[in-house]
């Protein structure tokens, strides 16, 4: 069977049994074809964006509780329910006998033949494909939106009547997180925001030259979405050093920083660098240093400024040891792009949909006042601070800003929040991330400094 089908169901069945506390597990594509493994991340992208839509589906097949299911049963159930509803290009009886196959050979043919029972009875649910741009014409409770903007019909309805419910079956966002959004930006938003994540996120790619092939240009910026293969995106970046993979959104916060003239930047949370790589094109007498407690990602960050480097932008130095402390009180410009709850990112992060609860968005906020607290004494006497979530939620966003206001004597904070933006069925360059950041300049801290770095 298909080795790439094997990966996915596998990577599954962690995935099942670690439901709701989903993480991102690491990229293994060892041993594999490209088409292979391009197939496995699709089949589990797939059922883990659409995880409560496809158990919804299954449970009409289901004889006994979905928790009552062993996870590798789940795993085959969603991966191949995936495939019947979510993936056009792969046929029936390729999806359905590839799963009992896999079923057969990791659990036993009594597990086997529950999937191919399940699965047979899955496909019957389906009465029609509505094409994209067709209006709906059938009550929601039937109708399946699939991400270019059509839709499966079902036979009968399966969806619930209440309307919240309704649209957390249809689109697989967990209900809680929907009646937050209900309360907070009502209804028909909450449903836009739902839709959006069956987008797949677009490669959107910043700063280079005009006229390459592969890029379709976004108006009024000057970004391009990325149409060409991905091994010729590469190759672009490593012909043109100065261009970033990054979202019109992400690129809002550096933004707001663009009148200002730092001499020293540090990005204290740079991830893999492309805001290091942003801060030292529109900042090139600045220098840039990058800061990372991820070896892995401290390895991106050094490439990153490998690039920055060749493209002759400002210089980009990656933190190691006692860097930071060396800084303490020289800082012009502090860079937060704060670990978050990424609700804005939903399309791109997929499982934090499913962890999303109120014990760890507390966390996650007292982590980014940790953060901030920790990265403060940085800051010479009238430097700037941004701080950059990829959240929709006030608790992350809007209210940190009160409380870094709070925290020190400053300019009147600029802010600026991004609502996700792109619907399944419209072209990639209506796409945008949801994001926030505020910018705060002349910025004392009051009282006693934060407990320093570690």
């Amino acid at each position: 069977m298909n080795p790439g089908r094997v990966t996915a169901f596998e990577r599954l069945a962690r995935h099942a049994e670690a439901f709701p506390r989903l993480e991102p597990l690491p990229e293994d594509a060892s041993g594999l074809e490209p088409r292979d493994a391009a197939l496995g991340r699709q089949i589990e992208r797939q059922a883990l964006r659409r995880w409560l839509t496809l158990r919804t589906l299954l449970e009409r097949q289901l004889t006994r509780p979905w928790d009552r299911v062993e996870p590798r049963v789940r795993a085959a159930l969603l991966g191949g329910a995936a495939q019947l509803f979510l993936m056009d290009r792969i046929p029936e009886h390729a999806a359905v006998a590839e799963t009992v196959e896999w079923a057969k050979r990791a659990l036993r043919p009594g597990a086997a033949g529950l999937v191919n029972a399940v699965l047979r009875g899955l496909a019957g649910m389906r009465q029609e494909r509505r094409p994209p741009g067709q209006p709906a014409g059938h009550e929601p409770t039937r109708e399946v939106p699939l991400e270019d903007g059509g839709a499966w019909i079902l036979h009968e309805p399966v969806f619930s009547a209440s309307p919240p419910e309704r649209l957390s079956q249809r689109t697989g966002v967990p209900l809680p997180m929907l009646l937050r959004w209900i309360n907070r930006f009502g209804m028909a938003e909450t449903e836009r925001l739902a839709l959006h994540t069956l987008c797949t996120p677009p490669i959107v790619v910043h700063a280079l030259p005009e006229g390459i092939p592969g890029g379709e240009p976004i108006a009024g910026t000057d970004a391009c979405v990325w149409t060409g293969e991905h091994a010729a995106l590469q190759a672009t970046l490593t012909a043109h050093p100065a261009a970033r993979v990054q979202d019109i959104s992400s690129a809002m916060a550096v933004g707001l920083t663009a009148d200002l003239a730092p001499r020293v930047i540090v990005d204290a949370c740079a991830g893999r660098g492309t805001k290091s790589l942003q801060l030292a094109w529109v900042h090139r007498a600045a220098e840039v240093v990058a800061s990372e407690p991820d070896e892995t990602r401290r390895g991106f960050l050094r490439q990153t400024a490998e690039r920055a480097r060749a493209a002759g932008l400002g210089a980009i130095r990656v933190a190691e040891g006692e860097t930071l402390r060396s800084l303490m009180g020289t800082v012009d410009l502090l860079v937060l792009d704060v670990p978050c709850s990424n609700t804005g990112v939903l399309p791109r992060r997929v499982e934090a949909m499913h962890r999303f609860a109120p014990r760890s968005l507390e966390s996650l906020v007292q982590l980014q006042r940790r953060i901030v607290e920790e990265h403060l004494p940085l800051l010479r006497p009238g430097g700037a601070l941004l701080y950059a979530t990829c959240s929709l939620e006030p608790e992350e966003n809007e209210r940190q800003a009160e409380w870094l206001a709070s925290r020190v004597d400053a300019a009147v904070p600029r802010t600026e929040r991004r609502m996700p933006a792109g619907l399944p069925g419209e072209p990639p360059q209506a796409y945008r991330d949801g994001a926030f950041a505020t910018l705060l300049t002349a910025v004392h801290p009051r009282g006693r400094k934060g407990p320093g770095l570690r």
